[in-house]
């Protein structure tokens, strides 16, 4: 009696052998199962529901043909069989696990997360990159007065910087870093500010609005220039700019010497200290924030993942 002649894509037709096809979703799901024996642990681990839990080991008993777990309204324990399959399954999984972040790591090496700034880079953002693989981030300083265009041409990958970004093709992951505003003057300046209730001098908008500013100078959109360098005050005084700056520093230079002032959040004040410049909060005028933005086209494999350990470390 002749054999059938296996046809095209059916088991051993090339030769080859042929592996049974594994239900990798169910044996996740055993793996974490089998060390938390907890069905609403294992749910919060793997991020499903309690009731997908159940229906994966539900499927995988039904592969394998007997019952790995002995459930109770109390408790859940291993049977003889489900130990067993355990001793096999776990470290394999802890192996592909190990292999896979080894692989992301080893591809972000050869193309860091290039990550823009603006003025400084703050303690929450060092301590997120501290947690990335070690050179797997790459820091870039933008220019004060052009926040969007390295990330437009793709030149980095994620942009702190001020808010707000309408920019077509860009989107805002994160928000945070709310701070007060600040004015620097020079420390040679005739005083200016009154004494606020924390007893620090500080500025109102009628003595904001007598002395000449410094803006950004460079291609940032109008609405970016008008929330971090106002034309007005909330109460509709009029402010006056007398000079344009590209960068904090250079605008810091221009303070020193002159008697011009430079608006800028508390935050960063910590560090561009000098001693011939002072900063006096401007209470009146809208808080700052800061936003994290990438291109919508190109992302990072490693942007999400950053911008997570970001917001887990902001204030």
């Amino acid at each position: 009696m002749e054999r059938p002649t296996p046809g095209p894509g059916s088991p051993g037709s090339s030769g080859a052998p042929v592996l049974p096809e594994l239900p990798l979703q169910e044996l996740e799901c055993f793996s974490v199962l089998v060390h938390q024996l907890h069905f609403g642990r294992t749910a919060e681990r793997l991020g499903v529901s309690q009731g997908r839990v159940s229906q994966l080991i539900k499927r995988l008993e039904s592969r394998v043909g007997a019952p790995l777990f002995r459930r109770t309204s109390r408790r859940v324990e291993s049977t003889e069989l489900g130990r067993a399959l355990a001793e096999q399954v776990v470290p394999a999984f802890d192996r592909l696990r190990d292999g896979y972040a080894a692989a992301r790591a080893a591809a972000a090496t050869a193309r860091p997360l290039r990550l823009g700034f603006q003025c400084a880079v703050y303690e929450p953002v060092t301590r997120a990159i501290a947690t990335l693989p070690e050179g797997t981030a790459r820091l870039v300083e933008l220019p004060w007065a052009d926040p969007f265009s390295h990330l437009a041409r793709g030149e980095i990958d994620l942009a702190i910087v001020l808010a707000p970004c309408r920019e077509p093709g860009l989107e805002v992951l994160l928000e945070f870093s709310r701070q007060p505003v600040c004015l620097a003057v020079s420390a040679a300046q005739r005083p200016v500010g009154q004494s606020g209730q924390s007893g620090q001098a500080g500025l109102t908008v009628d003595e904001l609005a007598a002395l000449p500013l410094i803006e950004p100078r460079g291609p940032a959109p109008a609405y970016w220039r008008e929330a971090n360098a106002p034309r007005r005050t909330p109460g509709g005084r009029e402010l006056a700019y007398a000079a344009g700056a590209a960068t904090i520093q250079e605008g810091l230079s221009m303070v020193a010497g002159t008697q011009r002032g430079l608006l800028l959040c508390e935050r960063s004040t910590a560090y561009v200290q000098r001693p011939d410049i002072r900063f006096l909060p401007v209470p009146e005028l809208v808080p700052t924030t800061l936003e994290v933005v990438q291109h919508e086209r190109r992302a990072h494999p490693l942007a999400a993942g950053f911008v997570e350990l970001l917001a887990a470390h902001v204030d």
